[in-house]
């Protein structure tokens, strides 16, 4: 997969198949746009994908804080795991999210590509305002002569996917859904740093992981994950909370991992979690005595859940 970090390093002798938007978090829908794409680009075409960083939200809304589903090197990596061949990742600014529907084809789509068709998701919207929707699209389609194809929407359980209802179910602790529309596990990655050792007293020592701040992060409570360190994969139990029992005051998210039969140090090291399945949400213990029995109980559940998932 070829990169490009702005649409005018992009240059192709063959006309061009193109299909543009954020990809946040490369779920089933975007899949489903990107293999049409491919299927359609053949040989005849050369496919791009147009994508964009940051988030359109993110540059709209400065005052409001905006969490990604992945980070960038998780989008390019599932977008290559699909196959993608040519990838642009155009810098969205202030002055970019000022141009028209009209400036954007003039200056940029018809001007610098080859176009032959864009592939187009059901609630596509372009230019400044996101005034260029399909109906918009197909008039400039005439004028320039392209042709435009829109993909249908992608549902799970009669909902239709997308990346904002993604986030919802992640912040509800409803996993299984979001990681059934993300078509894989949710990940959270980032190196291993010291905590308190508060987890080694109760004798379920935790690994700390610092994670990228814009990730979004699923709802407090803990959770049946899987641990990749080094291309190795373990099973394990995740904790995302405050720690209510031992820092009453502190209200700061801690992602604390216990890797079943892991003894190794990792600390400095990088590491990845998948999350599986909700376990129970975050709750707060009279004691610490009574958190190590839950965590206890927590463990058996979750080696059972695992145990379980193998035989099916």
């Amino acid at each position: 997969m070829k990169i490009y970090s702005f649409i005018d390093e992009f240059s192709s002798l063959s006309p061009c198949i193109l299909t543009l938007g954020v990809f946040d978090g490369v779920h089933m829908g975007h899949k489903k746009m990107i293999q049409n794409l491919i299927f359609r680009a053949e040989k005849k075409y050369c496919p791009v994908l147009l994508t964009f960083y940051p988030h359109p939200k993110e540059i709209l809304n400065p005052g409001k804080r905006f969490f990604y589903l992945n980070t960038l090197s998780e989008r390019i990596y599932n977008l290559k795991k699909i196959g993608v061949k040519h990838l642009i990742i155009h810098p969205f600014t202030t002055i970019f999210s000022k141009l028209s529907t009209k400036n954007f084809f003039e200056k940029i789509l018809h001007s610098k590509f080859r176009i032959k068709q864009i592939i187009t998701g059901y609630d596509s919207h372009l230019g400044k305002n996101r005034d260029g929707s399909y109906e918009e699209l197909k008039k400039f389609s005439h004028i320039y002569g392209f042709q435009l194809d829109k993909v249908e929407p992608c549902k799970l359980n009669k909902k239709i996917i997308s990346s904002t209802d993604i986030r919802e179910s992640l912040l509800l602790g409803n996993i299984q859904w979001a990681n059934k529309a993300l078509g894989y596990f949710y990940p959270l990655s980032g190196n291993v740093m010291k905590g308190k050792g508060i987890g080694r007293t109760i004798d379920f020592p935790t690994a700390n992981l610092q994670v990228n701040s814009k990730k979004l992060i699923p709802k407090n409570g803990v959770y049946a994950v899987k641990i990749n360190y080094l291309d190795n994969i373990y099973q394990g139990m995740l904790n995302i909370g405050v720690n209510p029992t031992v820092n009453q005051k502190n209200q700061k998210i801690n992602i604390e991992v216990h890797i079943f039969d892991f003894f190794e140090n990792i600390y400095g090291k990088k590491i990845e979690i998948l999350i599986i399945h909700m376990v129970r949400e975050e709750k707060k213990f009279n004691t610490l005595q009574e958190l190590k029995e839950q965590i206890r109980k927590d463990e058996v559940n979750i080696k059972k859940f695992f145990s379980c998932e193998k035989k099916n």
